[in-house]
């Protein structure tokens, strides 16, 4: 299989970044204050320790086998069927989780800007945007997630700011939201929120060294988890609860809300730009994410044309939910809870085989 050229630190980590926290512009903070009340904002933090944790495992895997991306370190640890069907569950969850918040941002442009567009275009559009950045490669992914990483995050810190004179410190109250229990229950659950990590795996070559690896994978879980919580944190001040988690795109509804006399006003119209930028940026990487997994499986060397199938795939699977309110009720929760199985599975089987199987035969070949 042709193999991807190299990439800095600095690109990965954006890319990555961009993957995890684009989810901060869609339902998914809504979906997390509904679950858990006024605790959303540290829930997050569970969910990204739990990701913490599998990453170091993934870690673990890619020291013992340096050299290999995580698709290769199962066809060598598990044998090649048990490997490629693991490696198509990595495929199955990115296709799932593009489509469905592809579908997510669709649905949220139709409701703030495009009224009257069929959301068939609205898909149909991004979904090109997405195939030719893909056709470019992770190298121009990499550059253009690190050229607009730094607009879209003085915007956002921007927005978070500007905001802050409507917060009201008692809406953080009761602290545990619905109780400790639930927290606890849906930090664990819902750790799929950051399962894009498996990308790095995915890509693993691209970076120099596994010290490299180890450090672009921390650093945008946490990076990640920050701005996640950031936007949860500032949400549960804006709104009281019961309104924040029926709000679609609060960050959207605060930016709307900025007004600072005449001059300072219509903010989300930049925020529309950075939004729609981060959102294209974490959706190419999921894709192409994606299509590696599956010419990899397939031994194959040209991707453009899977890139163009899976196309087609993900404008099906993104329109197949006929109205907004089963998409919101009903799918985009049953992801975000069940997401981990598909996202974390695969890492979860082969970490113990080889713990307790293959680390002993590699030590002892070593000192052979």
């Amino acid at each position: 299989m042709m193999e991807e050229g190299k990439i800095g630190n600095i690109e990965m980590l954006c890319i990555i970044v961009n993957a995890m926290a684009c989810k901060a512009f869609f339902t998914s903070i809504a979906a997390v204050v509904q679950k858990v009340g006024t605790a959303g904002w540290y829930m997050t933090l569970i969910s990204m320790s739990v990701s913490l944790i599998v990453f170091g495992l993934m870690l673990q895997l890619v020291k013992a086998y340096p050299g290999k991306n995580i698709m290769e370190i199962f066809d060598e640890a598990l044998g090649k069927r048990v490997g490629s069907v693991l490696n198509l569950i990595f495929c199955l969850i990115l296709l799932l989780s593009i489509s469905i918040t592809l579908r997510e941002f669709t649905d949220a442009t139709k409701v703030y800007l495009l009224h009257e567009t069929p959301p068939g275009f609205i898909v149909g559009s991004f979904i090109i945007a997405i195939v030719l950045v893909s056709f470019l490669g992770l190298e121009s992914l990499g550059r253009v997630a690190k050229l607009f990483s730094y607009p879209l995050i003085s915007t956002f810190i921007i927005v978070i700011l500007l905001s802050s004179k409507s917060f009201q410190a008692h809406r953080l109250y009761p602290l545990l939201g619905y109780g400790a229990g639930t927290t606890l229950k849906n930090g664990l659950i819902r750790s799929s929120a950051y399962g894009e990590i498996i990308f790095l795996g995915i890509f693993a070559k691209a970076l120099n060294s596994t010290t490299d690896f180890k450090s672009v994978g921390r650093r945008g879980i946490v990076i990640s988890g920050a701005i996640i919580s950031t936007v949860l944190f500032s949400t549960i001040l804006s709104f009281p609860y019961f309104i924040a988690g029926e709000l679609m795109d609060p960050l959207y509804i605060m930016a709307s809300l900025i007004d600072y006399g005449r001059f300072f006003q219509r903010i989300e119209v930049v925020f529309i730009f950075t939004w729609n930028l981060s959102t294209l940026i974490g959706l190419t990487a999921v894709f192409y994410g994606a299509v590696s997994c599956y010419t990899h499986v397939f031994d194959m060397n040209d991707k453009k044309p899977i890139i163009v199938s899976f196309a087609f795939i993900v404008y099906i699977l993104a329109l197949i939910v006929p109205t907004v309110s089963i998409m919101l009720d009903y799918v985009v929760p049953n992801l975000r809870q069940l997401g981990w199985i598909g996202f974390y599975t695969p890492i979860l089987i082969a970490w113990p085989i080889w713990f307790f199987f293959k680390r002993s035969k590699q030590a002892y070949a070593k000192k052979n």
